[in-house]
C-alpha cells in the first residue's frame, strides 16, 4: 500500500487508515513524500526553504513508521523530488502497490482548476484502486 504523505492532517488520516487496512491484511505500507520546487519562487531557494517541509514530513513519517512497526506492519517512508502526483503514481507502479491512499484538502471549483489536485490526478491516472481520505 502506498500513501501520499505530506504531513498534512488529511495525509495523516490517510496513513492511519492505510495502517489499519495493512494491519488487518498483513500488508506493507510505504509513505511517499514528494516535493517539487514552486515555479513562482525565485531561485535559488535557501537550504532552509527547501528543508523545512521535508523535516516536518520526515518527523511525522518516522512517527507513523514506528506506530506501524509496533502494530506488526512493515512500513517505510520514501522521500523523492518531483511533482507529487507523478512521483506517487511512479512509486506505486515501481513497488507493485495494490492500492493508493491519498488525503484531500477539499479544494473545489476555481481553486482546483488553478492549483491542481494531487488526489484528482492520482484518481484519474492510477491503474490500481485509490482511496481518498478527507
Amino acid at each position: 500500500m502506498v500513501v501520499g504523505f505530506d504531513a498534512s492532517p488529511p495525509a495523516i488520516r490517510a496513513a492511519r487508515l492505510a495502517l489499519e487496512v495493512a494491519r488487518r491484511g498483513n500488508g506493507q505500507l510505504w509513505l511517499v513524500f514528494a516535493q517539487q520546487a514552486n515555479p513562482r519562487t525565485a531561485e535559488p531557494r535557501t537550504e532552509e526553504e527547501v528543508s523545512t517541509p521535508v523535516r516536518a514530513a520526515r518527523k511525522a513519517a518516522d512517527a507513523l513508521v514506528r506506530e506501524a512497526q509496533e502494530a506488526g506492519v512493515r512500513a517505510e517512508a520514501l522521500f523523492r523530488e518531483g511533482d507529487p502526483a507523478t512521483v506517487l503514481l511512479h512509486v506505486s507502479r515501481e513497488l507493485g502497490a495494490g492500492i493508493i491512499f491519498v488525503g484531500t484538502r477539499g479544494l473545489g471549483g476555481a481553486a482546483r482548476v488553478l492549483l491542481g489536485s494531487v488526489s484528482s490526478r492520482v484518481l484519474a491516472e492510477a491503474t490500481v484502486p485509490v482511496t481518498v481520505v478527507p
